[in-house]
C-alpha cells in the first residue's frame, strides 16, 4: 500500500475524457433554476482513500443534495491534475496539497484554497522497528528513501538542519512508489513520504513495529495536507460560483462531522469507492484518519499566518523563486461561520 498523494495512475483516454466532458460550470442558485440540483465536478488529489473520509460522508449522507448540488467526485490521471484543470475551469473544484498550491500560484495557476480537508501534515518519517530509529536525530548516516520529489528533498534537509545533522550525510534512494517494500525488504533503513494512516497501519498489522514521526515534529513547519482549491478569478467574478462553492463547502462540513461522529459508518461508506485498499485494514485506516479531520478552528479553517511561514520557509528552501502572498493562495471567507 502507497500513500495516495505518490501514486501515478493512468486512467484510460475514456475516462479522463469523462472528466473534460462532465465537468460544469455553476448554474444558478436553486431558486434561479427553478429548484433544479446544481451540477459540481470534484477533482480529488488521487483515488478515494481515507483522506477523503468528509467528501464521501457528505455524498452518501445526502448533504450535498440536500445544499442544492449533484457532486461528482473523480480521480485524476495525476496529483498535479487537480489545480491544472481547476485553473483552467475545466473542473469546478479539486483537492490538492498546500505545498503544491504555492508552488502552482508561484506558476501563476488562477487558484485558490478555500478550505482545509485534512488540516494537519500526513507526511512522516518511517521505519520499521529493527531499523533502530527512534527519533529523527538518528537518520545521521542512514540511507533515506523516497518518492524523488522535491518537495520530499527539502523536507529531508530542512529535517536534517533542525536535528543538527549534516544533510549531505543521509544517502538518499530514490525508491519512487515501493516505500513499503523499501522498508521491508530494508533496502533503506528509513523512508520520507509515507503517510501515518495508511503505511503505518500497514506496517503496523504486518508486526513490523514502525517508528512514525510526522515531518512536522521533526522540522518542518506547520502545514494543511489536504485541501480544496477553487478557481480565483471565477470566485471574484461570478456571483453563482461563489454560492456553489459556500455551499458545497458548507455540506463537506456536515460530512465531516458524521464521520467525526460515527467512524464506523464512514467505513463502510467508503468501503466500495476505496477499493484500492485491503478491505480488512480499511477499517483501521479510517479509524487512524478521522482525528485528524478535526479541526480546533471550525471545519476547513486554515490559519494565514501559517501559511505565510510555510511561503516563506518554500522560498528559502528554494522551492519557489518568487514572491507569493498568502492572501492570494488561501482564504476562508466561503466557509460555514463558525
Amino acid at each position: 500500500m502507497i500513500s495516495p498523494r505518490l501514486r501515478r495512475l493512468t486512467l484510460p483516454a475514456a475516462a479522463l475524457l469523462a472528466v473534460v466532458l462532465t465537468a460544469t460550470t455553476a448554474c444558478g442558485s436553486d431558486d434561479d433554476a427553478g429548484g433544479a440540483q446544481r451540477a459540481a465536478t470534484v477533482l480529488l488529489d488521487w483515488e478515494p482513500n481515507p483522506d477523503h473520509l468528509a467528501l464521501y460522508a457528505a455524498l452518501d449522507g445526502g448533504d450535498y443534495r440536500d445544499a442544492g448540488l449533484n457532486v461528482t467526485l473523480r480521480s485524476p490521471s495525476d496529483p498535479s491534475d487537480p489545480l491544472k484543470l481547476v485553473s483552467t475551469g475545466t473542473v469546478d473544484l479539486g483537492i490538492s496539497y498546500e505545498p503544491e498550491v504555492i508552488i502552482g500560484a508561484a506558476q501563476k495557476l488562477d487558484v485558490v484554497a478555500v478550505g482545509a480537508l485534512v488540516p494537519t501534515a500526513l507526511n512522516s518519517i518511517m521505519a520499521i522497528g529493527s531499523a533502530g530509529i527512534t527519533s529523527a536525530a538518528d537518520l545521521a548516516g542512514k540511507t533515506i528513501g523516497t518518492a524523488g520529489l522535491s518537495t520530499d528533498e527539502a523536507f529531508l534537509d530542512a529535517i536534517a538542519r533542525a536535528n543538527r545533522i549534516d544533510p549531505a550525510s543521509l544517502h538518499r534512494v530514490d525508491v519512487g512508489a515501493d516505500l513499503l517494500p523499501a522498508m521491508i525488504s530494508k533496502k533503506v533503513d528509513a523512508t520520507l513520504g509515507a503517510y501515518r494512516n495508511v503505511e503505518g497501519v500497514t506496517l503496523t498489522a504486518r508486526n513490523l513495529a514502525p517508528k512514525v514521526i510526522p515531518v512536522t515534529d521533526a522540522g518542518v513547519p506547520q502545514y494543511d495536507e489536504l485541501v480544496i482549491v477553487a478557481k480565483r478569478s471565477r470566485l471574484a467574478s461570478d456571483p453563482a460560483y461563489a454560492t456553489l462553492v459556500r455551499d458545497f463547502l458548507r455540506a463537506t462540513a456536515a460530512g465531516n462531522e458524521k464521520a467525526l461522529a460515527d467512524p464506523e459508518q464512514a467505513s463502510e461508506t467508503l468501503r466500495d469507492a476505496a477499493d484500492g485498499y485491503d478491505p480488512k485494514l480499511l477499517p483501521t485506516m479510517i479509524k487512524e484518519t478521522a482525528p485528524l479531520l478535526r479541526n480546533p478552528d471550525g471545519f476547513g479553517r486554515m490559519d494565514v499566518a501559517d501559511w505565510t511561514s510555510f511561503i516563506t520557509w518554500m522560498r528559502t528552501e528554494k522551492l519557489i523563486t518568487s514572491t507569493v502572498a498568502a492572501a492570494d493562495v488561501v482564504t476562508n471567507q466561503y466557509l460555514p461561520a463558525r
